[in-house]
């Protein structure tokens, strides 16, 4: 079972509602797609990933880009591209996701399912349009997972085509 753990107190607000989950969880066991498949169990919509997919439909960022990720995640519409208030510099909402991205743990490494990671430190992941290896079964979703040897941090979202 996993144990979870507080995300920081500015995340609250910026990752709830129906097209959002975000979770801090102590890591389980040796292997990070085990950990993502406990916490997630039973979740509606996160319920189908499949631990397979979730495993080679990921690619590794920078946590410069994490943080770029998890903006898109807390606010961006999938459908329509992130709202030009994600490339204006906002202080505290930067801050905050930095302090997200930090709560994964130290030497943690990033993974998303974005389809621009394909384009290592030259990724937009605020670009209004982009593709992504579909995780979670009949929506377009997007994820963050942040794994170290202490912490899995999944942020995730997911919206109806």
């Amino acid at each position: 079972m996993t144990t979870k753990r507080a995300l920081p107190a500015c995340a609250r607000g910026r990752f709830e509602g129906p097209q959002s989950f975000a979770a801090l969880v102590a890591r389980t066991g040796g292997d990070w797609p085990d950990t993502v498949l406990e916490a997630i169990h039973g979740h509606p919509v996160l319920r189908h990933v499949d631990r397979r997919e979730l495993r080679d439909g990921v690619l590794e960022v920078s946590a410069r880009q994490a943080v770029e990720l998890a903006a898109l995640i807390s606010v961006g519409s999938l459908l329509y591209g992130p709202g030009e208030s994600l490339r204006a510099p906002d202080a505290e909402r930067d801050a905050c996701l930095r302090e997200v991205v930090r709560a994964a743990g130290d030497g943690a490494r990033f993974l998303t399912n974005h389809g621009h990671a394909e384009y290592g430190e030259e990724a937009d992941f605020l670009a209004s349009s982009f593709h992504a290896d579909v995780l979670a079964g009949p929506t377009i979703d997007i994820c963050l997972l942040g794994v170290s040897d202490e912490n899995v941090l999944i942020l995730w979202r997911f919206e109806d085509d």
